[in-house]
């Protein structure tokens, strides 16, 4: 277990360490576990809590009892029950998952929005129902109070007048209570110049949605940088123009992160830097927190425009995740490398003594300063706060659970945070217990290259195409014998050792040979040469002596040669 810490904030990474393959059976399992201690002391709170290439979306439940993650490939829900700490169950998709959302208290009714335009509706017994959608979907947002699924799409004209004529976009509602779509909410550009050539003005898309818990205000944050506010109070009438389906207020997030962020504005590919990536709004409704493509957060109070504090990710990466602590009033913003927490209020009214800033080594209780930085192994996608069913929305909790860009989902405790949920209550007790046995262990069994234990693969040997072509085994492809991976694969070592010998009967002779040169030539090198003493007296004739003895020493030699 591997222990991030940051002056005297620690960070418990509970799953990082090597991943095992799968096709490794139990035994292999337990001899690594037995000759490297990182497998060994590795916590796996959740069992095949992973996906077989990457995942990309992880949500809890509003009873704190399942834990519902996306990955591919193929693409795939996979539902996991911490009472169990095990997999409930699996489902297949058609299309790669581009967001998930739990509609009910628990896994009974699951929608899935999909990369063909689609939503899928699964119940208990698996897909109930798929509806398309106009245009692609990018996130989705459940409004309890009048039972609508509000999804936030790419770029498409509204269809009210104001959008055919300064262009903008559409937010669609579906309302799931009649089963039938209602007219969707209307927004227009933040660009108010018409088109020089009379057509509508630019198309905005909304990236992502978020429904405040107290006020049930939808924000919708949009490509231009623009966060668009409605009121799910008021009723909507079914025209197109009706003034209802408006925005009544916006906040200017490009104008107020103007001059932030380490983002690299040369490189073309990168796009508008502003786009408005994430939204969260607090428990209390008060404050809301939008994240952007340049790796800026703002925080805003809902009666102002002005932000309380722009918040900046060094790496410059779109903030692809927001999250609101309650218990100690900090902020989890996400990019694809960390997952930075800093306060959202002053820590003063929270106790002095519960953090220690680690931006300059001393304490501060300001706002903005950071608490920890939790980092990933891989590109991250996705995180959640883990509650349990007394903490469902995870506000006293300590865990972070991330999806991200390889096959197992990570973990990480952070004890500064909170304490660990109920159903993985042991994390309290045994990672201080941990942490010292693996700081023992791995100065008692450092090896002499540095490394601890002994490799995962070195009972097997990587074959590439080639080499299989060499060795003649290609009937043995697509069989358990030779497992592929990436550009090869992989065989035992001690089937590939009898295989070469087969292919090659004379290998170990000529190898023998070579090692007994190498050998003689080692004595010979550690041999005295004899020096020739030069005479002192006539040396010139003395040499002139030698070579005419050593001409006829080896024309005596050829001449009994020749004779013979």
């Amino acid at each position: 277990m591997e222990v991030q810490q940051r002056n005297s904030t620690k960070i418990y990474a509970l799953s990082n360490g090597p991943s095992l393959p799968e096709w490794i059976g139990e035994g292999a399992r337990r001899n690594l576990a037995k000759r490297d201690s990182t497998i060994r002391r590795r916590i796996e709170l959740l069992q095949d809590f992973s996906m077989p290439s990457s995942s990309n979306k992880i949500t809890q439940s509003r009873d704190g009892r399942f834990i519902i993650a996306a990955g591919t490939y193929k693409p795939r829900i996979r539902c996991f029950e911490l009472d169990q700490l095990s997999m409930k169950f699996e489902r297949y998709t058609d299309a790669d998952i581009v967001d998930l959302l739990l509609l009910g208290e628990d896994y009974g009714k699951i929608a899935i929005l999909q990369g063909d335009r689609s939503i899928l509706f699964h119940a208990p017994y698996g897909q109930h129902h798929m509806i398309r959608i106009p245009t692609f979907g990018r996130m989705m947002a459940y409004e309890p109070t009048s039972c609508e699924l509000m999804v936030a799409c790419a770029g498409k004209a509204g269809r009210n007048s104001i959008s055919r004529t300064l262009g903008g976009g559409e937010v669609y509602r579906i309302n799931l209570e009649e089963g039938r779509f209602s007219a969707p909410l209307n927004f227009s550009s933040s660009s108010r110049s018409k088109a020089s050539n009379g057509s509508s003005g630019p198309v905005v898309g909304g990236n992502c949605i978020s429904i405040s818990p107290m006020h049930a205000l939808t924000a919708l944050g949009g490509d231009d940088g623009i966060v668009r506010f409605w009121d799910n109070r008021v009723q909507h009438g079914g025209a197109q123009d009706d003034m209802n389906l408006n925005p009544f207020c916006s906040l200017d997030v490009k104008s107020s992160t103007a001059g932030y962020g380490f983002y690299d504005d040369s490189s073309p590919s990168y796009g508008n830097p502003n786009e408005v990536t994430s939204l969260c709004f607090d428990n209390s409704g008060m404050q809301v927190a939008a994240g952007t493509k340049g790796g800026n957060v703002a925080l805003y109070d809902i009666r102002s425009s002005k932000p309380l504090h722009v918040k900046e990710h060094q790496y410059g990466m779109p903030i692809h995740t927001l999250r609101f602590h309650a218990a100690t009033g900090t902020i989890l913003s996400g990019d694809p490398k960390l997952v930075k927490v800093w306060r959202a209020k002053p820590s003063a009214s929270y106790g002095s003594d519960l953090f220690s800033d680690t931006q300059d080594g001393s304490n501060s209780s300001s706002l903005g300063s950071i608490v920890a930085n939790i980092e990933g192994t891989s590109n991250l996608t996705n995180f959640i706060v883990a509650g349990d069913e007394k903490d469902p929305s995870g506000n006293q909790s300590g865990l972070v659970l991330c999806a991200g860009d390889q096959p197992k989902m990570q973990a990480f405790y952070c004890p500064v945070l909170g304490s660990a949920p109920k159903w993985c209550s042991f994390l309290d007790s045994i990672t201080e217990e941990l942490e010292e046995k693996d700081r023992t262990e791995e100065s008692n069994n450092m090896d002499g290259n540095g490394q601890v234990g002994g490799s995962i693969y070195e009972d097997y040997k990587f074959l590439t195409r080639s080499e299989v072509d060499t060795l003649g085994i290609q009937n043995l492809v697509g069989t358990p014998l030779l497992r592929g991976y990436m550009h090869g694969f992989f065989i035992d070592i001690g089937l590939y050792n009898r295989i070469r010998a087969a292919a090659n009967p004379f290998e170990y002779d000529e190898y023998r040979k070579k090692k007994i040169r190498e050998k003689m030539d080692e004595k010979r090198a550690s041999r005295i040469a004899p020096k020739k003493v030069k005479k002192a007296v006539n040396s010139e004739l003395a040499d002139r002596l030698e070579s005419k003895a050593t001409g006829k020493n080896k024309n005596g030699k050829a001449a009994k040669k020749n004779s013979h």
